[in-house]
């Protein structure tokens, strides 16, 4: 069965709509305290010229709905990137009643609809951000049409058609003003955004390598420590196994016995090799050209003659793009050795190769019974393995991912129960490594 690198970690954009949810929450209740607030004190300043039932209202719907909104973050309810798209059209929809019912467009704080633009600018992306500022804008040029008017409000110095260019005036001030804001505050949140998302990648590049360190220095201890107790018991083994022969047929069982020592004591030892062996591409090796004739070659060179019979190459003709040669046939190596043992035989395995946006990719796919979503789920971890005890160690995918990590490219699996897996190691033309 296959064994390798670990599956998709949690969203990263369901996270980031639960916490610009929950900074939403509380940047509404400010909203909603300020607009009570507000409304109050003009009370005092224009006696009984707005009409109070209806404004408390919608400051009542503003508040109910941020209710709705706690209570859904509370329930742990998952959080689309929609939901606060729909709670800010919500709040410029309750602006523009205020607005409505206290002079339209004379009103000073029609200023406010700018901090909606900047909010759906920062908080939303694409689309969202665009159609918050075009309702934005539509809702303040329809106050310039239909508003209940407060006098001490009025503009008194316009009438006639200065007052409707006056008016024209604003509104397109306005809207060149919304334009720009969500233009430049999107384009910087986006580039933060992109950021953020960078700076995640390279934490879990770095978590991965220094496990991968770790790994390193643990092999080479293991190594150190059991390679002359392994060493020894196989010369004493060996001892053993020419004592029994000089016995004839009565040291028979005993030279069977010595002889399985000293295959069990190889084993071990081309474990710790294998543990103790470089990831990736080896100390100072730098990336080269290569034909893919050499590469097929070399692949056949190391498989058994079963093997061989069994693997399918559509290799291009001329050369590879740069690449660590020797690293490049290590994690092919482990990739192939992986395929044929998911493939019973007869099952054939195809490795292809092919130049892919400006890079390169090698492709193996094996007649295996494929992987459960589980099992996919933790391919790659290091030590992961579904094979019976003594059969791997779970390393394979691990060290072919680092790999390819090493170039700046990546390590893909495709698979599914009773159809098999596939494998794809891409780089790009000019390799990190």
């Amino acid at each position: 069965m296959w064994r390798g690198y670990a599956g998709p970690m949690s969203s990263p954009s369901a996270a980031s709509s639960g916490a610009s949810l929950s900074w939403l929450i509380r940047l509404r209740w400010i909203t909603v305290a300020a607009q009570a607030a507000t409304i109050l004190g003009a009370v005092g300043i224009l006696a009984d010229e707005l009409p109070l039932v209806p404004l408390f209202a919608l400051v009542a719907i503003g508040a109910l709905s941020n209710l709705f909104l706690a209570w859904r973050l509370r329930t742990g309810a998952s959080a689309t990137e929609s939901l606060p798209g729909l709670m800010l059209g919500l709040d410029i929809l309750l602006l523009t009643g205020l607005l409505y019912f206290s002079g339209g467009p004379s009103n000073p704080f029609t200023a406010i609809y700018l901090v909606h633009v900047t909010l759906a600018a920062v908080v939303m992306r694409g689309a969202w951000a665009w159609a918050l500022g075009l309702l934005s804008t539509l809702g303040f040029g329809l106050l310039f049409f239909w508003h209940v008017p407060v006098d001490s409000l009025t503009h008194m110095a316009h009438h006639g058609g200065g007052f409707s260019l006056h008016l024209l005036g604003m509104w397109l001030a306005f809207a060149v003003t919304a334009t720009l804001i969500a233009a430049f505050v999107g384009r910087v949140s986006e580039a933060l955004r992109q950021r953020d998302a960078e700076l995640a990648a390279l934490r879990d590049l770095a978590a991965r390598q220094a496990r991968l360190a770790s790994l390193t220095t643990l092999a080479a201890g293991v190594a150190h420590e059991l390679g002359t107790p392994l060493g020894t018991i196989a010369v004493a083994a060996g001892e053993v196994q020419r004592a029994a022969e000089r016995l004839g047929p009565d040291g028979e069982p005993l030279g069977q016995d010595a002889a399985l020592i000293r295959q069990e004591a190889g084993r071990c030892r081309r474990i710790l090799d294998q543990m103790a062996g470089p990831a990736g591409s080896g100390p100072g090796e730098q990336p080269e050209p290569f034909a893919w004739e050499d590469l097929a070659s070399a692949l056949r060179a190391v498989l058994g003659p079963t093997e061989q019979s069994r693997l399918d190459l559509s290799l291009p003709p001329g050369a590879s793009g740069p690449v660590p040669r020797e690293g490049l046939l290590r994690a092919l190596r482990a990739l192939l050795g992986n395929a044929f043992e998911a493939t019973p035989p007869p099952g054939r395995v195809s490795l292809s190769a092919e130049a892919v946006g400006g890079g390169w990719r090698i492709r193996i796919r094996d007649q295996g019974v494929g992987m459960s979503p589980e099992v996919l789920a933790r391919a790659g971890e290091p030590f992961f393995t579904t094979k019976p005890p003594g059969g791997g160690m779970g390393l394979g995918l691990f060290l072919a991912r680092t790999f390819a990590e090493e170039l700046g490219g990546t390590l893909t699996l495709d698979s599914a129960q009773d159809r098999g897996t596939t494998v794809d190691l891409a780089w790009p033309e000019a390799p990190h490594g």
